[in-house]
């Protein structure tokens, strides 16, 4: 008995010293995972997705506040600046603004035409003296013979950003067909009415996702009986403005591998304040301020131990609800060489499980690349699964902020921990609705099964570079 306690004694010391190395790094991930708890999770997101912070709306003052407090964090986490020392990597933005003077719109014998107001205005004036063509917007479209300026009622159901995407939808049809304006008929409680009003209180980011093909005027559906009318409606106003990401940087240790990348990153705006009644406060608690405190949390993490092989990037975008823009003004003018980037784990919506999915992470686009299996396989040690989404991992890839670097070339993915609620993009999105627990247990999955790729010992690869 004591010869086969010896033997094994001595096995167990010959594997240890064999392993001495990694489990050293293995000691310190367990003790800096110690700054992800539940009460430092609850913390950042009860601020992010504040009432005071008003919805985060890109270029509004409170999104700028969010920014800063993400950059506090950065730097309480021993991170510094990017490639300028800075902690923002700043690009300018064309805003446009409707035009918010009145104006009028007559009929053939003068009479005033009752409006609610634009919706959309081009950037020239728009100047119409003639008929008014009267169409069914809930049949099919014409494809060609419009001219001038149309007519019909709105009778979707849509909500949000729902709302404005069919309307977009019909304008440009319409606008393809030659009509150069459409009168949209709505009822006098119509959310469109609050979303026109919007645009005329603040400037938006101009995007292809929200730029309107001819000019949209809000009317009451009797509006449409005239057969002729007069209007002259006014220009869109447009300035640049500065727009910023907020980014941090651990550099690391090892003289090859410091030159390469890992990337944490989620988008820091929302939709902002709708008008109204009630609560009119778009919070984003789980989209995505759960994703926000997933990446500062990280950067707790990470610079509580000993500083890893790769470099780390952990970065906070402006613009993603307006179609991806911050982002995409990154990897325009990249602070880091995007080719170094080794592979960017943008987070998503964490906050929320599905049933049966406690604890669990998804990945968007699992079969791009083989990120999703190395990262399993370092979490699943820990109890945490990421696994291939039967429906959400093929439909979202190009739904986030990792599509921007995908487009480049960077291996990117979303990791997702929950599913499209009720509550999406609705101002019901409450931090209080959110599973911290769950959340907790998720960013702590991601700490682990990124140390592979951190410590240089594990590096993805894209399905098209296997075949």
């Amino acid at each position: 008995m004591m010869r086969w306690y010896c033997f094994s004694l001595c096995l167990t010391l010959f594997v240890s010293a064999g392993h001495a190395r990694q489990d050293k790094s293995d000691l310190q991930a367990v003790a800096a995972i110690s700054q992800i708890t539940e009460g430092r999770v609850t913390a950042t997101i009860s601020f992010l997705a504040s009432d005071e912070l008003a919805g985060r709306a890109t270029a509004s003052p409170e999104f700028d506040i969010a920014a800063a407090y993400v950059a506090s964090r950065f730097r309480g986490a021993g991170l510094v600046g990017g490639a300028d020392g800075s902690f923002y990597h700043e690009t300018s933005k064309r805003m446009v603004q409707i035009p918010s003077a009145p104006f009028t719109i007559t009929n053939a014998d003068n009479g005033s035409i009752q409006h609610f107001g634009l919706l959309a205005c081009s950037s020239e004036p728009f100047k119409y003296s003639g008929e008014l063509i009267a169409l069914d917007l809930s049949a099919d479209l014409p494809t060609a013979g419009l001219s001038g300026v149309v007519g019909g009622v709105y009778q979707g159901d849509a909500k949000g950003p729902r709302l404005i995407s069919q309307v977009l939808r019909i304008a440009g049809k319409l606008s393809e067909a030659g009509a150069k304006m459409l009168l949209l008929g709505v009822a006098p409680d119509s959310e469109l009415i609050q979303l026109a009003q919007q645009s005329r209180d603040k400037p938006r980011p101009e995007s292809p996702q929200n730029r309107f093909a001819i000019p949209v005027l809000l009317v009451p559906a009797s509006s449409l009986d005239s057969k002729s009318l007069r209007l002259e409606v006014p220009a869109t106003h447009a300035l640049d403005k500065p727009m910023r990401n907020v980014i941090g940087m651990l550099a690391g240790t090892d003289p090859e591998l410091s030159k390469e990348a890992i990337l944490f990153s989620a988008h820091l705006d929302h939709l902002g304040v709708r008008t109204g009644v009630g609560d009119v406060i778009y919070n984003g608690a789980d989209d995505d301020a759960s994703g926000v405190t997933a990446v500062v949390t990280l950067a707790d993490a990470f610079g509580a131990m000993p500083r890893p092989k790769r470099t780390l990037l952990f970065m906070a975008f402006w613009g993603e609800e307006s179609g991806l823009l911050g982002s995409k003004q990154f990897v325009t003018n990249p602070s880091w060489p995007l080719e170094k980037i080794v592979a960017n784990i943008n987070i998503e919506m964490i906050g929320r499980p599905e049933p049966g999915a406690n604890g669990k992470i998804w990945m968007t686009g699992w079969q791009e690349s083989n990120l999703g299996s190395l990262m399993n396989s370092a979490s699943i040690l820990r109890g945490t699964e990421i696994f291939e989404h039967p429906s959400f991992s093929s439909r979202l890839y190009r739904a986030s902020d990792n599509w921007s670097f995908a487009e480049k070339g960077v291996i990117a993915h979303s990791f997702s921990a929950g599913s499209l609620h009720a509550d999406y993009h609705q101002p019901d999105d409450e931090w209080e609705r959110l599973e911290i627990p769950h959340m907790t247990r998720v960013i702590q999955g991601l700490f682990y099964a990124s140390q592979p790729l951190v410590q240089g010992t594990a590096t993805p690869i894209s399905s098209k570079k296997a075949k």
